[in-house]
């Protein structure tokens, strides 16, 4: 009886296994053919860290939103990247929008501007997100930059692959 009962285990392990590494290879293979971006600060050059905590901030927010991302996936240095995303600067603004005006309240206006550099290629994204009172919208702009950038690598899906290729 407890033979079979030590089989049966050996079974169930080696069929969770195969199961674990089946998914696993297939969530490896989706991955690879995702585009590889890796996300710093401005600071964050020659092995240095960023010296300013609002840009590093960023950057976990960034990296955040792509962590569930179809279309790119978080490489794990520059070298293995074919894009990088770059955090230049964030900054809240207080304003008065069109409902603002009509009642005298005014409300803060989160700005979050990146760059992105793929090869020889450079361009600026810039998000922005509203929210009343005191909060701030990095969260939010942050994840206006990822939509840009998705959108952005979706239409020059073939010209990043062939840096990727390179």
């Amino acid at each position: 009886m407890r033979t079979h009962q030590l089989a049966a285990f050996v079974v169930v392990i080696v069929v969770t296994f195969a199961l674990t590494s089946a998914v696993f290879a297939q969530s490896n293979d989706k991955d690879q053919n995702k585009i590889p971006v890796f996300v710093r600060g401005a600071g964050a050059t020659e092995g240095f860290t960023d010296p300013s905590k609002n840009r590093q901030n960023s950057v976990k927010d960034i990296t955040n939103k792509l962590k569930g991302s179809k279309v790119v996936r978080l490489a794990e240095s520059e070298s293995d990247a074919v894009a990088v995303l770059e955090v230049l600067d964030r900054e809240t603004k207080r304003e008065t929008n069109a409902w603002g005006a009509l009642g005298g309240v005014r409300q803060n206006k989160s700005y979050l501007t990146v760059r992105l550099t793929a090869g020889e290629f450079t361009t600026e994204f810039e998000g922005e997100s509203g929210s009343k009172g005191m909060l701030k919208g990095y969260g939010a702009a942050a994840g206006k930059i990822v939509k840009q950038l998705e959108e952005w690598v979706k239409t020059n899906r073939e010209k990043l692959l062939a840096l990727k290729a390179s």
